[in-house]
């Protein structure tokens, strides 16, 4: 029987589709020759196409199941924050009275108990800077927060825009 040198080639990278090896760096499955023929027919399916199918399959599943938890989490965490809002609405004897979001105050405790920066996290700006503080304890007390008040009043403050480095100097602006 006489056989051509095309079919001989064919013959030998179907026969090296059939072997098979493990990388030792990665650990996955790999054929050594991944050489596409181009025949009349199309390769008999090896066991190696049926786990690269299943590995896919496997992992449009898992990205499909990644995105439902992922919107099972905003959906709890959105009612949790409406919970939450709902209980300091009804438990908040200092912020939400005054019509103030506790999200815009910062705690100082000295001099002041807190810094409200009224709309700080509604709006894309500050509106009003709040002092807010419990009624002073000692004549000490009232007449530090009595001062800060003409200060205010007088308008006897300055803005300063400090910038730490990289290297920790510190340099005003």
């Amino acid at each position: 029987m006489k056989s051509d040198g095309k079919s001989d080639i064919i013959r030998f990278f179907n026969a090296q589709r059939q072997i098979f090896g493990i990388c030792p760096n990665s650990g996955m499955f790999f054929r050594l020759s991944e050489c596409k023929l181009y025949t009349r027919t199309r390769p008999v399916e090896d066991w190696m196409d049926g786990l690269e199918a299943e590995d896919e399959r496997i992992d449009r599943y898992e990205e499909r199941i990644d995105a439902e938890e992922e919107g099972v989490r905003e959906a709890s965490r959105e009612k949790g924050r409406r919970r939450a809002a709902r209980i300091m609405r009804k438990d908040d004897p200092l912020f939400r009275p005054r019509r103030l979001d506790p999200d815009d105050a910062k705690v100082i405790f000295n001099p002041v108990d807190y810094l409200v920066f009224k709309g700080m996290k509604s709006a894309p700006a500050v509106s009003k800077l709040v002092f807010l503080d419990r009624k002073p304890a000692g004549r000490e007390n009232r007449i530090l927060q009595r001062s800060i008040e003409k200060a205010i009043e007088k308008e006897k403050y300055e803005w300063l825009t400090l910038r730490v480095r990289d290297d920790g100097k510190v340099e005003e602006e």
